[in-house]
Parts: structure tokens; sequence; C-alpha cells
């Protein structure tokens, strides 16, 4: 078995003891949160995920809050609602990336001003008419047809909250939930900017369908394909800053079902700060229901003998996700000569504590990288593991290898 990757607001103090992570930005830059009625697709039945615009519950709401900015420096889209053959998705996010005030947006540069954390929320648009796992974006040269929202993936717009009204939004959102009170954070990996983040996050909303809350937590990528040196320090310079984040959100978000769904890069900040926090506060432990490494870019022997069996003394439900087929993690190992985690090549051996699952035998794109979210296969086992709780041997579509004790499990 070896391994896979590829080359302000003024503090608050109004919620339990975190108060180090009040977002950077001077409270003039925020403006005060707003509320608008929830808006309702057209075309197809409305998606049964509560997080949509289209979704009445009493999170909807909340959905559109804030004064929307666009996160590139587009206007803020108001409430109007999603057009005809798209449907509106708000993500929560955290990011340690710097604000640009002049762009309205967040750069790759780490914001290296304690509290370090910034928050709020981002409104996508997804086409209706679209097969699972797809993420389509509109091409460089697309001037006039790149804002079709039946056609592509769109940023709508950003909002930014302070640390205070980020956790009082969620915890409204979450316990307004019809079922369960669950949500999904979403770490991701090299090369992503925080645009990209958003919109996977949003895509897997919508593909997953898992009743869950849907965030992620944007560290300082470069985003760019020559940005893997810087990357690996971002990701390691992150790592605290999540720990603080996962702890915050645990105590104070009312979730009580917490999903992590970390890929490439992104595995390395998680898993360490996960183990980190869980060891301080096994009182926090119940609450993470399921962690799933995605093609994790991490050596090899430091993530068996260092990171699993932390990982199974915590007795941490947990699922690792890697492919013989990752252009992306075998880039990885070429860049740094040491074998990568997610990067199945025979023999294969099972990891103590941690459920292996072999994605080798899935259709994947060129790169082979981002399988977990882009392919149907992946995102039926991801979803039935968190809806159900079942591990894998009671999951279809899994093969146990060997048979009669697996060692790993593997896609047919």
């Amino acid at each position: 078995m070896t391994a896979c990757t590829l080359p302000g607001e003024p503090a608050d103090h109004a919620v339990g003891h975190a108060t180090d992570l009040a977002s950077e930005a001077p409270a003039a830059e925020t403006p005060p949160a707003a509320e608008f009625p929830p808006t309702t697709g057209v075309g197809r039945p409305p998606p049964t995920f509560p997080w949509s615009s289209s979704w009445s519950g009493i999170g909807g709401l909340i959905d559109n809050l804030g004064n929307l900015t666009g996160s590139s420096g587009m206007p803020k889209p108001g409430n109007d609602p999603p057009p005809a053959g798209a449907v509106h998705v708000t993500v929560y996010y955290a990011t340690d990336r710097q604000y640009q005030a002049s762009s309205r947006s967040y750069g790759w540069q780490p914001n290296r001003a304690a509290p370090h954390l910034s928050y709020g929320s981002v409104l996508v648009s997804i086409p209706e008419k679209r097969a699972p796992g797809e993420l389509p974006l509109p091409p460089w040269y697309a001037i006039l047809s790149g804002d079709d929202a039946q056609k592509y993936v769109l940023i709508k717009g950003t909002t930014r909250l302070s640390r205070a009204d980020f956790l009082a939004t969620v915890k409204a959102r979450i316990q307004a939930a019809p079922e369960r009170h669950a949500a999904f954070i979403y770490i991701h990996g090299y090369s992503n900017s925080f645009d990209d983040a958003a919109r996977r996050t949003a895509q897997m909303a919508v593909d997953l369908d898992i009743g869950a809350l849907p965030v992620f937590y944007s560290w300082p990528s470069k985003g760019t394909l020559a940005g893997y040196e810087y990357d690996q320090n971002s990701a390691e310079w992150t790592q605290a800053h999540l720990q603080a984040f996962l702890a915050d959100f645990a105590e104070h978000s009312s979730a009580t079902d917490i999903y992590l769904i970390a890929h490439s890069m992104g595995n390395r900040p998680m898993t360490v700060a996960l183990a980190n926090l869980l060891e301080k506060r096994p009182d926090l432990l119940p609450l993470f229901k399921q962690v799933v490494l995605a093609a994790p870019d991490i050596n090899a022997d430091v993530f068996r003998d260092q990171i699993a069996p932390r990982f199974a003394s915590l007795k941490l439900p947990a699922t690792l996700y890697a492919s013989a087929n990752d252009k992306a993690i075998r880039a990885s190992y070429s860049f740094a000569d040491w074998d990568r985690i997610g990067d199945i090549r025979g023999p294969v051996v099972g990891i103590p504590g941690m459920e292996l699952v072999d994605a080798s035998a899935v259709i994947m794109n060129f790169m082979g990288h981002d399988y977990f979210a882009s392919n149907r296969v992946l995102l039926t086992d991801i979803a039935t593991m968190i809806k159900t709780g079942q591990r894998a041997k009671n999951r279809g579509g899994l093969k146990g290898i060997p048979s009669q004790a697996p060692q790993y499990w593997a896609f047919p």
C-alpha cells in the first residue's frame, strides 16, 4: 500500500471561551445581517436537502442572510429567486485566508494577524440538468454566456459574518432542520481557491443529499499547479486554526452529527487537528459520526506510524478512499520522492482501525483525483455511509479483500 497526491470585526466575547476566533475584518466592513424570505426554484421538484433556497422551513428564512457581496467584486444578488433550471444553495465557511478589501475576496495569502479566522456564507447557483458529480464551470472565453445558470455552477455572492453571527446562524439552521441536527465540513486540497471550495461544497450538498448543513474550511492554498511547495507550508500553518474551528463548531453549532470530508492535501491539517482535539476533548468525540479521507496526500509512513494509530485509539469511524489511477497523487510521489497513502499499488496492506476502500475500478476523469465527489458510485457510497452509519461490510457495492477476512474493500 502506498499513498497519493499532487504536486474586522473586533474579537467577540458573546459565545463561550473561544474568543480568539473572531473575524479579522473591521466591524465596518461587515454590514448587519438581513433576513430574506425563502425563494423557490423553478423546474424539477425541489431537492430534498434543506439547504437550498427552495426549502420552506424556518432555516430557509436565513438562507440569504446578510447583504450579499460578490466574492469577486460582483454585485450583491439580493433575494431574487434562482432562475428556471437552477437551484440556489447557501454554504457556510471559516477561513484563515486574508480578506482582500480591494477585490472583496479571499486570496491565497494567509491572514497572519490573530485571531486568523474569518466567517460567512456563500450563495452558489447549481444547474438542475446536471449529472451527479458534474461541476460545470464557465470556460475562460465565455464572456457573453458565462453567467448561464442553467449550464454552469456560479458563485452568486458572499456574506461576511462575525464569529458570533456565524455560530448563531448555523445553530439556527441546524436546529430548524426537519430531520436531524447535522452538518458536514469539507476541507479542500492543494491548488484550490476559496471559490473552488465553495462550489465543490455546494455541489456535494446537492449530490450527497444527506440532510446536513454544508460548511467548508478554506486554508490559504495558492490555487495554482505551481504552488505545491507553498501549499505544503500553508497546510501545516493552518492546522492550529482548523483545530480551533472544529472545537468551536462542535461546542456551539448545536450539531449532534458532524461529518468531516477532507480531500488531498487537506487531509494533512484535518487528521492532526482532529486527533489533537479529541485527545484533549474526548467529550466531543461522539459528535464526529464519520470521517472521510479522500485521496489523502500524506506521507504513507507518517500516516501509518503516526496518524492511523491515533485514529484507532480514539475509535474514530474513518474511511480512506485511495486509487491506483490518481495521476495527481502519483505526481506528488514524484515531487516528494516518498509514497503517498492515497495511492494504492500492490501489495495492498490494510490500515488497522480504519477502513481502506480501493476506488481504482471506478470511472475517473483524466487526472483521477476528485473521484470522491465527481463519480456517482463514490457519492452513493459516501451518502449511504453518512445516512445509515453502516461500515463497509454492510454497504452494497463493495467487496472485501480477501473475502474471508477482509483487509480492505474495493469497488467491483
